[in-house]
């Protein structure tokens, strides 16, 4: 309903471009979820055929991609000046769980209770991948 609101708005109120990026995936922790010994220690992407997405994060991007769909549907049909443009980086960003900086996304001597991140992307390449999508999507047509 957010992202309906939000897409809405910047169809009726917005004349520039704006890019909807979709969600990043939750699935990379393993041996169990973030605040049970989960981790995320991986140091190679996967292979197209390791990964699959499924639960919250295929029905979520399945709702982002369809809602981006409906406002861009409205957005033509109305005349409005908005660019909406999507960037799906949802199925790439699966193949990347060597991209989080799992426990240590903190200095050493930090004391802090430790939970392994595995939902936020720090390490080199899957950002530069967005960067690379973003450049390629703002380029003129």
């Amino acid at each position: 309903m957010a992202l309906r609101t939000a897409l809405r708005a910047l169809v009726t109120g917005f004349g520039g471009t704006a890019v909807v990026r979709t969600l990043s995936p939750t699935s990379h922790f393993e041996g169990g979820e973030w605040d049970k010994g989960g981790d995320c220690r991986r140091t190679r992407p996967y292979a197209a055929d390791e990964a699959r997405m499924a639960g919250l994060d295929l029905d979520f991007h399945a709702a982002q991609v369809e809602e981006f769909a409906r406002a861009k549907a409205e957005s033509e049909a109305a005349g409005a000046r908005a660019r909406l443009l999507l960037m799906d980086t949802t199925a790439a960003m699966l193949l990347r769980p060597d991209g989080h900086p799992s426990r240590y996304g903190h200095w050493a001597h930090e004391n802090v209770t430790l939970y392994n991140d595995c939902v936020y992307w720090y390490l080199p390449g899957p950002i530069d991948v967005w960067n690379e999508m973003l450049f390629q999507m703002l380029l003129p047509d």
